[in-house]
């Protein structure tokens, strides 16, 4: 949460957000530029990915995994996505819709896999064969 009247540490503009391990506040625009750096930096620093890598990032239809794989495309990165249907009634259906939205919306390559007509199961059929609870049958 941002305090009223707080400003952007670059620009002095109105501040959206507030990160303390920072110590500071950013408008939208400064914060898409520290994510960005930030990213580059980490892919740099640990020679994770070449500009000529192609990248299948596995996306569950949520803002951070779409976002990861938006920040990616914007850097230039080759990325195509990856959803999984779960099989998790309509979250996950929803999941699924927001991926090939954004998917759409974007011209991107997504890879679409549903787990009960792929495979015959899904996670909640995989949780009572197993008898363990939905997040440790597929390890998400």
């Amino acid at each position: 949460m941002v305090a009223a009247g707080s400003k952007c540490r670059t620009c002095r503009g109105p501040a959206i957000i507030d990160l303390p391990r920072h110590n500071a506040n950013f408008c939208a625009e400064h914060f898409m530029e520290l994510c960005r750096r930030q990213v580059t930096k980490a892919i740099e620093k640990f020679a994770m990915l070449t500009p000529e890598d192609r990248i299948l990032v596995a996306v569950s239809g949520g803002k951070d995994s779409l976002a990861v794989w938006d920040l990616l495309i914007d850097l230039g990165y080759q990325a195509d996505g990856l959803y999984i249907g779960l099989g998790i009634g309509e979250y996950s259906d929803v999941s699924g819709e927001y991926a090939k939205a954004f998917a759409a919306e974007r011209g991107l390559h997504l890879v679409t896999i549903d787990l009960r007509d792929e495979y015959g199961f899904d996670v909640p059929t995989a949780s009572r064969a197993t008898r363990r609870v939905p997040c440790s049958a597929c390890g998400t």
